[in-house]
């Protein structure tokens, strides 16, 4: 993992560091976290994957019959 060093004003760091606790997280992943989601740089789920990759076997289509006649309207 790369690192690198930030500046931020007071304000923003103070902010900064309350979110990160607020979320159980450090800074450092705070930060990461924001800049994946602003950046659209996230992977999908892991157990999204999962699924997707062993799921093709097994999925049957189904029957797709022809609507039934709606009852008329009173």
């Amino acid at each position: 993992m790369a690192q690198v060093t930030i500046y931020l004003p007071g304000r923003l760091a103070a902010a900064t560091r309350k979110h990160a606790r607020r979320s159980g997280k450090s800074v450092s992943a705070w930060i990461a976290d924001v800049l994946e989601r602003e950046t659209g740089a996230r992977t999908w789920p892991a157990a999204l994957l999962d699924v997707l990759g062993r799921g093709g076997a097994d999925l049957v289509e189904p029957d797709d019959p022809p609507p039934e006649d709606p009852e008329p309207l009173r």
